[in-house]
């Protein structure tokens, strides 16, 4: 297994080319059927909205994606306010924060890391849902199909082939210095696709 500070170092990599940078709104006509946005503004999800797309991708519960001491559920006590939610019973909080926290990332991280291991090993003792092709072939044709996959199921939409690309650079970034590469490759991959703007934003 990896240490968390290397894959973050190595997932931050994949997730500068992948295209995380400033979205800018087009200054000429769109094209005929192109459909842009004049106001580039997107709007957090929410940690329970974000959980049941990631649920719902990775074919799992989604009381079972993350739980934290193995008591806690992440999205719905652990992280609740964290992730963009409100508690106001118990808690007295009946308005999201007006900023995001300094520890939103961390706990996304925390969600999707858990959510992506658990469907690898679910995959690795069963029928294989997401990571099938890596699991029977080590080679860059396996990965590229877990690359649709993964994009496929958290984005729903087609991959284009710069992102397939950038998740299978991952995977040479890794080579050096994991020692499940395989497993690293497969979770780290779904952790940049659950975790980028895309994913987490509407």
């Amino acid at each position: 297994m990896l240490p968390e500070r290397t894959l973050r170092s190595a997932l931050l990599v994949v997730l500068v080319a992948t295209g995380c940078s400033k979205d800018e709104t087009k200054s000429t006509s769109p094209a005929v059927g192109e459909d842009v946005s004049r106001k580039a503004r997107v709007l957090p999800k929410g940690g329970q909205v974000w959980g049941r797309d990631l649920a719902l991708g990775l074919a799992l519960s989604e009381h079972e994606l993350c739980r934290e001491l193995d008591t806690l559920d992440c999205l719905s006590e652990a992280h609740l306010i964290t992730l963009g939610g409100v508690e106001p019973a118990r808690l007295g909080i009946d308005e999201p924060l007006e900023t995001t926290p300094a520890s939103a990332p961390i706990a996304a991280d925390r969600v999707a890391l858990a959510a992506c291991s658990l469907r690898y090993e679910r995959d690795l003792s069963d029928t294989a849902v997401v990571f099938g092709p890596v699991l029977d072939s080590a080679s860059a044709r396996s990965r590229a199909q877990v690359a649709d996959n993964l994009i496929e199921r958290l984005l729903a939409r087609a991959p284009n082939a710069e992102e397939v690309a950038a998740l299978e650079a991952l995977y040479a970034d890794l080579s050096g210095i994991s020692t499940d590469l395989e497993r690293d490759w497969a979770v780290g991959a779904c952790m940049v696709v659950a975790t980028s703007t895309e994913a987490l934003f509407y």
